[in-house]
């Protein structure tokens, strides 16, 4: 396994292992994942793969509403672990 997918891998079980514990907004959860590691630019990368490929999604339809993990993300978490 490349280096950069390690990485990518261990961004994306930071974002979902976060979300399990609560709902977030992105900016929260942005914060968050970048304190742990990683930057701006791969947190947006990371971010965006969960949410086309349905990992995570807003939890409303307003503007600033939190973004939850789906059963999809809990089941990619759980192999990610």
């Amino acid at each position: 396994m490349t280096r950069a997918l390690q990485e990518r891998l261990r961004l994306a079980k930071i974002v979902l292992s976060e979300l399990e514990k609560t709902p977030l907004r992105r900016t929260q959860l942005e914060k968050r994942t970048v304190m742990h590691c990683g930057t701006h630019s791969t947190f947006e990368g990371i971010f965006r793969y969960l949410k086309q490929n349905s990992y995570i999604e807003k939890a409303g339809q307003r503007y600033r509403d939190p973004y939850i993990i789906t059963e999809k993300g809990q089941k990619f978490l759980e192999g990610l672990q």
